[in-house]
Parts: structure tokens; sequence; C-alpha cells
């Protein structure tokens, strides 16, 4: 009962502050990005050389998505207004995780969680000027 009662408190305690759930803890939220847009943007690969590059490509595509990732929960590395999360959506990096299996994917985590920092902070600020 105690921890159905931390729960409760835990749920509504951010509503306190505002008389909505934040979107990115609404699963009802609906993002603008297409799934054609999605679709095309699976179909091209990521250079980690060049999030940049990558983020030109999707944008081109009409996709706005953030990338998250795994850990200890969903991580937006470098995306400092999740608002955007709302409207644009995001996309989910299989195979990130703080559970690591091998040197190999402690390296190749740690060189695309930079390459989702750089990419999403890019994103933000494009999105910030329009």
């Amino acid at each position: 009962m105690r921890l159905l009662s931390i729960i409760f408190v835990f749920l509504f305690s951010t509503s306190v502050y505002s008389d909505e759930i934040p979107c990115w803890m609404n699963p009802d939220t609906v993002p603008e990005t297409t799934q054609l847009a999605v679709l095309k943007t699976y179909l091209l690969p990521i250079n980690l050389d060049s999030p940049g590059k990558d983020l030109e490509a999707r944008v081109k595509h009409q996709d706005y998505r953030f990338i998250t990732i795994g850990g200890f929960g969903i991580g937006y590395p470098g995306l400092s207004n999740k608002e955007f999360l709302c409207k644009y959506g995001s996309r989910y990096i299989m195979g990130t995780s703080d559970a690591l299996e091998s040197k190999e994917h402690s390296r190749l985590t740690h060189e695309f969680s930079r390459y989702a920092k750089e990419y999403n902070m890019a994103l933000e600020r494009k999105l910030s000027a329009q």
C-alpha cells in the first residue's frame, strides 16, 4: 500500500505545477513526423563521423525526430527543450544501453552518444531558428 501511495504522489507531483502531463511523458502525444519520413530515413545509413550531414539528409526528407538512446531510462543527449519531442518525436536507437556486452559495444555506444549529442544539438538549433 505504501508503494502505491509513493507511485501516486510521483505521478501527480508534476500536476502541482501544471495542469497537464509534460508532452514527452504523455503516450497520447502524436508527433508531426510522418511514417513515410520514418521509413525513408531508416533506409539511410548513419555516419558516426558526420552527424551534420546525416541531419541534412533526414531534414531533406522532413524527418525532424530527435535521437534517443538507452541507459538508465531513455536519454536525449544534447537536447535542452524537451517540448520539441512533442512536436517532432524521437527515434530510439536499439542497441544503446547501460548493459554493455563487450569493450567494442562500450566503445560504439560511447561514439554514438557523442554523435547523438551533436545531432540533437544541431537539430534543436535548426528548429529554434524557424
